[in-house]
């Protein structure tokens, strides 16, 4: 087991002191807290109404603060791990943004508080997240045809309540790990509450050039009108400052002879993000029945980098490797967004009906600067030797832009108390517009029609099967000799599955079987590669399993299973039948913490967890594969009063694997899994 740098001198302290200061306390009695198992526990994100997720046709999880608290989460790339059917994917240099594999298929895109949010330089940090709702497959019947063809990654921000209270805590550990977080909430008066939730983070890396400076600030507002009228301000904004642009290694097949630790680029490279959201709520209930929301959203993300990455297309084997560095490069991205729905409940005849009307302009918007990039050449067996740069040349600047006028209407109709049937649709009208240096290139406007059924049949209280249909679509932009437009991508799922209740409100699962088609990709043109053509088409059927809740009182469990198979079914430059990279045939989790709530050992608690991933295609197209890895983390805490102690070790076996290799942008580099890793944690709660 390699040593923990900087870890005794950090945390025997902080340990040493925390627990002289239990002994001076009592023990008091701890509450169990069950999140998820519930079948009654609603998350909103899967239909924007009130409904249990028992009566929802689709597969949802739900993963609680709760469970990223136990499991010492502090990463975005870490928040999905015990989701099946879902793995994270290298980001853009480290930058922390939101980029996951979701059913086989590449995202950035995500939700943030149900607004649609571009992931791809925007960042968060999870001090600031009460949950985040997972919604496999396409949604574009909800949210329009913007986002991902995979699902939905929803991250909830925590709310202003009514009554005091607060947390400040303190994480450190091995590799500078430095982490002081704070959430304080408090009523103002005039029923108007305050809440601030904020969090510093510094660490050194296991890797060279790889550590970074984070912090986040958020600050929001909840303003009680009148009874059934409020109003919630939700203000965020993250700093992240990193040493280097760790893109992790060159995607090759000897990818194992590489260091895990050698930083792969320039000393001069680096990256700077700021980001800045803003989301205003409104919700009046009009009387017992219908109640109106308007939302809006606003975030704006921008990235300096000076960032150095492999020209795999131009590596033709051996030690030394072509790659690319970009200087100061000047990237921005924006998302605005207006909601205003109508929901409602009624009934015609012995039919219930839980209906929602909604209509949402949006904007996004990309630019990026005029930046001047060269070719070098480095020694992947020496780091001392990177070639003088190459000639200058220069990118030019652009800007893509895409307008969204969205209509939509749902019906959730419980046509006896063992059947509900699920109906939805969007239309979309979008304009989408490329400049380069400032000059129109493309534009393109299109109409969508997303629709979504489901039936829910609920035999026994316990127990609810379900099938559901949907199809959405994906505005599609990209380079045409002819400057001709394209068609939106499409995504068409069928889904099966049951959803049983194996404990009595403790302990739930859900199993679901589906089939999702994704056509009018983009593809190189056989007969010109710097052209596009639209025939590509991919695939991906499996089976999925999730299981979470209590088992008896201190003990909390979750567990995922994924069956996956994705690949290509036709395309023009990618061979069919190829299986998409970094989607593994199978991959699974377990994660458990039982605590004493009796007895002398009161407040002490532990738990643990492994996480599976099979092997899986390293490239698109195939030419070798990533070997099948385990990992396992565990964790041990002590709550007495206010005050909780708590640590983590990830990764306890050292176990060394690679992630990455996807099929979306970042295809040319792994990132190597940080080796064991303990982190001690201090909070105390007022």
């Amino acid at each position: 087991m390699k040593p923990f740098p900087k870890f005794s001198n950090i945390l025997l302290p902080v340990a040493a002191t925390t627990l002289n200061l239990f002994a001076q306390s009592d023990p008091v009695a701890l509450p169990t807290l069950v999140v998820t198992a519930d079948p009654d526990y609603k998350a909103s994100t899967a239909t924007k109404t009130d409904v249990p997720l028992k009566d929802i046709p689709a597969s949802i999880q739900v993963v609680p603060v709760e469970l990223l608290e136990d499991r010492g989460v502090t990463q975005v790339r870490q928040m999905l791990e015990n989701v099946s059917g879902i793995q994270a994917e290298s980001s853009y240099g480290g930058n922390g943004a939101t980029f996951f594999n979701i059913r086989g298929f590449t995202t950035s895109n995500a939700l943030r508080d149900g607004f649609r949010n571009y992931g791809y330089i925007a960042t968060r940090d999870v001090q600031n997240i009460e949950r985040i709702d997972v919604l496999k497959g396409p949604a574009g019947a909800i949210y329009g045809g913007t986002g991902s063809l995979g699902g939905y990654i929803n991250t909830i921000s925590k709310r202003p309540q009514d009554t005091a209270f607060g947390e400040a805590g303190i994480t450190a550990g091995s590799y500078g790990l430095f982490r002081p977080t704070l959430d304080y909430n408090t009523p103002l008066g005039g029923d108007v509450s305050f809440r601030l939730n904020s969090a510093y983070e510094h660490s050194d890396g296991f890797r060279g050039d790889s550590g970074y400076d984070s912090y986040s600030v958020a600050p929001s507002f909840r303003w009680d009108i009148s009874p059934g009228s409020s109003l919630t301000l939700l203000l965020e904004y993250n700093h992240l400052d990193r040493e280097g642009f760790d893109f992790g290694v060159p995607n090759i097949e000897n990818y194992r002879d590489l260091s895990t630790t050698r930083y792969y680029g320039l000393s001069s490279d680096y990256g700077e993000n700021d980001t800045y959201a803003a989301t205003l709520l409104f919700e009046h209930e009009l009387n017992e029945k219908w109640t109106l929301r308007v939302g809006g959203h606003a975030s704006q993300a921008h990235m300096l980098s000076t960032q150095t990455f492999p020209d795999l297309g131009s590596y033709s084997g051996g030690n030394l490797m072509p790659y690319y560095t970009y200087v100061d490069s000047d990237e921005d991205s924006a998302d605005y967004a207006i909601q205003t729905e109508l929901l409602g409940k009624f009934e015609t005849g012995t039919f219930k009906h839980n209906v929602l009307f909604g209509i949402e302009a949006a904007r996004f918007e990309h630019k990026y600067g005029n930046t001047p990039f060269y070719a070098v050449t480095l020694d992947l067996d020496d780091p001392d030797y990177p070639s003088p740069l190459g000639p200058k040349n220069q990118n030019g600047s652009g800007e893509g832009t895409e307008d969204d006028l969205g209509l939509y209407a749902q019906d959730l109709i419980e046509l006896a108390p063992q059947i509900k049937i699920l109906g939805s649709a969007r239309a979309d009208w979008f304009n989408s517009r490329v400049y380069r240096r400032n000059d129109l290139a493309e534009e393109s406007s299109q109409f969508t029609f997303s629709p979504r059924a489901g039936i829910v049949w609920q035999p026994v209280e316990t127990t609810s099967l379900y099938f559901s249909w949907n199809k959405s679509y994906a505005p599609v932009i990209g380079h045409s000799l002819s400057n001709a437009t394209y068609d939106a991508e499409t995504a068409k799922q069928y889904e099966v599955g049951i959803k049983q209740d194996l404990i009595k409100n403790q302990l739930s699962a859900n199993l679901a079987v589906y089939d999702l088609t994704r056509d009018g990709i983009l593809t190189a043109d056989p007969t010109n590669p710097q052209n596009q053509i639209q025939t590509g088409e991919q695939a991906s059927q499996g089976v999925e399993l999730d299981l979470t809740g209590q088992i008896s009182p201190g003990w909390k469990v979750i567990a995922s299973y994924a069956y996956t198979e994705a690949e290509v079914k036709s395309d023009s430059y990618f061979p069919e039948g190829d299986a998409l990279s970094n989607v593994p045939r199978q991959s699974g989790s377990l994660w458990s913490t039982y605590q004493f709530t009796e007895g002398s050992l009161k407040g002490f608690g532990f738990g643990g967890g492994v996480y599976f991933v099979g092997e899986r295609e390293a490239n698109l197209p195939n030419t070798y594969k990533l070997p099948f890895y385990w990992r396992a983390d565990a964790t041990l805490f002590y709550e007495r009063e206010n005050w909780k102690v708590q640590l983590n070790v990830l990764n306890v076996f050292d176990r060394e694997y690679y992630t990455g290799g996807e099929t979306g942008v970042f295809n040319y580099t792994l990132d190597p899994a940080q080796p064991t890793t303990a982190q001690l944690k201090v909070s105390y709660k007022f």
